[in-house]
């Protein structure tokens, strides 16, 4: 069973939309937009407010025209207004007196010489219209003789008070708007935090730790989250412990048997004494049953674990000792050492494994009379690298990559064996976080298999 390492911290590039920089865009855009809507009612609730104002001026500026007559222009050509905060404001207005017939009888100064409002319209208190190509606000009170106050107001005069007024209120509203931002940015990130929480302790789990992911006081949605997380854990690691019990079962069950049945040939073999092609081909299948058995057994036990391995400095020329130098010698072949770096931190039962499945592996696809050499050496980064070389036919490099998982064989190589001697050293390299890869072997023949420990 492979499992893959999964490192959240590290961005991916590759990954899709984030979450906090969504919520964070729709804070911002909902929160710009309600304030334009703020914005806009503010403005057309002032527009409307000035606007009575001014109407009220210009009442009473077509007041004091009708009674001031000649003059109106020193009375009524300039007014003061108040504002909320009590400042004054200076307004003019603009007048005219038209006659009965249509002449204008008086008219303030920079004021058209036309009337504001012809005939058709001198029913109406209030008029927009346009005149010398502005729209001006009129009011038009009656006299008894006849006569009209016509008094207006550019309307443009009233629009740039409306837009002082919102380049006022837009500079507060840019400010909040940013502190607005970096205010959500922090929250939400604090928010968010327990999501990186978890995804850190999920991360630095080991592949066979399924203990329940726990988070401090985790959101409600966070916490439905985990639950299931923890229940696909809990069936996982119950799947796991079957398939454990079940290979360890089967090979313990299965050793038996074909040991009595190998016993059983070497006994018809002495007591027929015939010739034993036939029973010697018979006892190497069996031995090969019982190796794959043997392999099975070291993968069951080799499979993920929750606590650290248990480490100590291997001797390692001490280790090369406990070799089985007989498979060797059956071949002519001859062990060298090369140890550089005498001692390395491991597992011995584990490491002594590695070595035996490599050496036995050289040994087995090796030539007749060849070598076989086991290196040591220390690494730049401060690790150490065992290697195992052979001077065999050795394996095609696009076969190279292949090596190392379940069942692989090379073909054409006429040696007996099961494909699972380089999954072991693979599996237990894994679990000293070492490096597997392969390269040629001595004299830049055959294969040298290499693996690189980290520092302890």
């Amino acid at each position: 069973m492979k499992f893959a390492s999964w490192q959240p911290w590290r961005r991916n590039e590759t990954a899709g939309w984030s979450l906090r920089r969504r919520l964070l865009l729709m804070v911002m855009g909902s929160s710009l937009t309600l304030s334009l809507v703020s914005l806009a009612i503010v403005i057309g609730v002032a527009w409307f407010a000035t606007s009575e104002v001014f109407d009220e001026a210009l009442e009473e500026g077509s007041r004091l025209v009708l009674q001031l007559g000649s003059e109106a222009d020193a009375a009524a050509g300039r007014q003061e207004l108040h504002d909320s905060h009590g400042k004054a404001m200076k307004l003019r207005m603009y007048y005219q007196i038209v006659a009965p017939d249509g002449r204008v009888m008086l008219r303030g100064e920079d004021t058209p010489d036309t009337p504001f409002v012809g005939e058709s319209v001198k029913a109406k208190e209030w008029a927009n219209v346009w005149a010398d190509g502005e729209l001006w606000r009129v009011h038009l009170r009656r006299a008894a003789d006849g006569s009209v106050a016509q008094v207006a107001q550019p309307v443009e005069e009233r629009l740039e008070l409306l837009a002082d007024m919102a380049e006022s209120l837009a500079w507060p509203a840019l400010a909040l708007l940013v502190l607005l931002g970096l205010v959500s940015w922090v929250l939400i990130r604090r928010l968010l935090r327990p999501l990186e929480d978890a995804a850190l302790r999920i991360g630095a789990r080991t592949p066979g730790d399924l203990a329940p992911v726990a988070v401090p006081d985790p959101p409600r949605e966070l916490q439905t989250i985990l639950d299931a997380l923890n229940a696909l854990l809990a069936q996982l690691g119950t799947a796991l412990d079957s398939e454990r019990r079940f290979t360890s079962d089967a090979a313990h069950e299965l050793r038996t048997p074909l040991a009595a049945l190998r016993m059983r040939v070497q006994l018809i073999e002495r007591e027929l004494k015939l010739p034993g092609h036939h029973l010697q081909q018979l006892r190497a299948d069996l031995d090969r049953c019982t190796g794959l058995i043997e392999s099975l057994l070291a993968l069951a036990r080799l499979e993920p674990q929750a606590e650290p391995l248990p480490r100590e400095a291997v001797d390692l020329a001490a280790l090369i000792d406990t070799l089985d130098p007989a498979p060797a010698r059956a071949k002519g072949m001859r062990l060298e050492r090369a140890l550089a770096v005498p001692a390395l931190q491991a597992t011995p039962a584990l490491l002594a494994s590695a070595l035996r499945n490599l050496v036995d592996n050289a040994v087995r696809y090796g030539g007749e009379g060849g070598r076989v050499r086991i290196e040591s050496a220390r690494l730049a980064g401060g690790g150490v690298r065992l290697a195992v070389r052979d001077d065999g036919p050795g394996v095609a490099p696009a076969e190279r990559q292949r090596l190392g998982e379940r069942f692989f064989r090379v073909l054409g190589t006429g040696q007996p064996g099961n494909g699972l001697g380089l999954s072991i050293v693979a599996r237990i390299a894994a679990l000293h976080g070492a490096a597997l890869h392969f390269e040629e072997g001595l004299e830049r023949r055959g294969l040298g298999v290499v693996l690189d420990f980290p520092q302890s």
